[in-house]
């Protein structure tokens, strides 16, 4: 997406929700950073590492073994031609692109949407439903009857029957 910005987290706790999660709460000494005596700043402040590494920590997509990392990787054997080494290990987030691993202890920003008009009011209207009761179920010629699929008159005593 273009237009995204990282922001440093400043929170004592990093932002995981696309990671994993956690099965139970994290136990913090103090909510706030400032003001509070520094082991319990330090002990409440926590890293990505550090948040990774705790036991009730479940990640959603973790790698089994080094198959997993190559097929995960940005190469493509098709387009590129006399690839180094180490392109068949280059993961998506390293070059830059969103995925569901953070790097660094960021949130997205999103830029502000613009209204082209200035109010929200849509132009053109509303589009053309089609009706799924308007299908013709075989092609028919222009001088076809236009009764209901499945339903057809008798020509001797024109009572409708279904067949």
């Amino acid at each position: 997406m273009t237009g995204v910005k990282q922001i440093r987290n400043k929170k004592l706790l990093p932002n995981l929700q696309k990671e994993g999660e956690l099965s139970k709460d994290i136990v913090l000494s103090t909510t706030v950073k400032h003001g509070v005596s520094t082991g319990s700043r330090l002990f409440s402040h926590h890293t990505l590492a550090s948040v990774r590494k705790l036991s009730f920590y479940h990640p959603y997509f973790l790698p089994h073994d080094s198959l997993d990392l190559i097929l995960a990787a940005s190469y493509n054997h098709s387009t590129e031609h006399f690839a180094d080494k180490e392109d068949l290990y280059l993961q998506p987030e390293t070059i830059g692109c969103d995925t569901w691993r953070r790097l660094r202890n960021t949130y997205d920003k999103l830029p502000q949407v613009v209204i082209p008009l200035g109010h929200p009011m849509k132009r053109g209207g509303i589009a053309e439903r089609k009706s799924p009761f308007s299908v013709k179920l075989m092609n028919s010629g222009v001088h076809s009857s236009q009764t209901n699929p499945g339903y057809s008159r008798q020509p001797a005593g024109g009572a409708i029957f279904f067949y």
